[in-house]
């Protein structure tokens, strides 16, 4: 099953067949690892399965960033420090609104 979802990797025609090929061998090893792990019970396996997972999840990230453009800030509204770009909409002196002592 591997080697024709790594075929789909070689072939696919677009970089997300190639994303979710990468990351359908990424699960398919995990569980294979996994399986070792149960069978042979040395849970140490169960690092190396974790730290393959986070590695193939990493690196889909990386694609996605390096090869889709535009703007990769996380805005969240509402949420000191994640809110973007902030717009000026207060009428103060400082800002040129507000009242004038003509």
């Amino acid at each position: 099953m591997i080697i024709l979802v790594l075929l789909r990797a070689i072939i696919g025609p677009t970089v997300i067949d190639r994303l979710i090929s990468i990351n359908a061998i990424t699960s398919k090893v995990s569980a294979i690892i996994l399986l070792m792990a149960f069978i042979r019970g040395d849970y140490g396996y169960f690092d190396i399965a974790f730290v393959f997972m986070l590695c193939g999840f990493v690196g889909g990230l990386w694609i996605l960033k390096v090869l889709v453009p535009g703007d990769w800030q996380l805005r969240v509204p509402g949420m000191k420090g994640f809110e973007g770009e902030v717009l000026s909409t207060e009428t103060g002196p400082e800002s040129g609104g507000g009242a004038s002592n003509d």
